[in-house]
């Protein structure tokens, strides 16, 4: 059975092979018990307590935050490996799933579609609400199969303003921090994620680090200090609308 929840966020994960191995010792109970407290006592020493959140903990929440309003339509762009996206159609909303990869779940509120984010195949001002949370920063990179952009993350922001309804509003979670680079993704700092978002009316930006795992909320100058070549971790939160055509 997949899980909704990412790994590593509400509760623990583990592939159904271990499962096996949970199930014959149930017929011994007192050595499953005795087996649970060393491996609990070796991954404490192993692990920071912090260690296994990661970024969607304090993202999801953000976007249940600023829902309010919807009318219509709800595009998720990139969030093919996650349950955002049935999540929401769970609670009553009418969701596109656009990824370059299938989407894996069904609802009967939720059409799958797969594409290319630098062009989406969608008219212009079909949406209410555009999400895009940990993704833009990826695309144009090739990492996942998409085809290569330099200048990708804009491309896509911009296809968003464009699908939006005039007003309408986007979610948009990126990497934040000292910005750089790789074959992975982008970081953005003050700079660059005024250039991303360009195309949009910033309504609001919000900010949130990681250190040793443990993730909350924090100021711009505490985030734009974090290098990600390190074991930190920052989030820049950004609520926006679609400019007036």
């Amino acid at each position: 059975m997949n899980e909704i929840e990412p790994p590593g966020t509400y509760r623990p994960q583990f592939r159904f092979r271990w499962r096996s191995l949970v199930w014959m010792l149930n017929r011994f109970p007192r050595l499953k018990v005795v087996l649970a407290d060393r491996v609990r006592h070796i991954l404490r020493r192993v692990f920071e307590p912090g260690m296994v959140t990661t970024e969607r903990v304090i993202e999801y929440p953000f976007v249940f935050q600023n829902l309010e309003g919807t009318n219509g339509l709800l595009l998720d762009i990139g969030g093919g490996s996650s349950g955002l996206a049935i999540a929401l159609a769970s609670r009553g909303f009418q969701v596109v799933e656009f990824d370059v990869y299938p989407y894996p779940y069904r609802h009967p509120n939720l059409l799958a579609a797969r594409g290319d984010a630098m062009h989406l195949p969608f008219a212009t001002g079909s949406f209410g609400v555009a999400l895009a949370i940990s993704v833009i920063e990826h695309i144009g990179l090739g990492h996942y199969g998409d085809p290569l952009a330099k200048h990708g993350d804009l491309m896509a922001v911009t296809e968003i303003t464009r699908v939006l309804k005039p007003g309408g509003r986007t979610l948009i979670t990126v990497p934040f921090g000292l910005a750089r680079i790789d074959d992975f993704q982008r970081v953005y700092d003050p700079s660059s994620l005024g250039g991303l978002l360009a195309p949009l009316t910033i309504v609001r930006v919000e900010y949130a680090w990681s250190k040793l795992g443990l993730w909350t909320p924090c100021t711009e100058t505490e985030a734009v200090t974090v290098d990600w070549s390190g074991p930190d971790r920052a989030v820049a939160m950004v609520v926006a609308i679609s400019p007036p055509r």
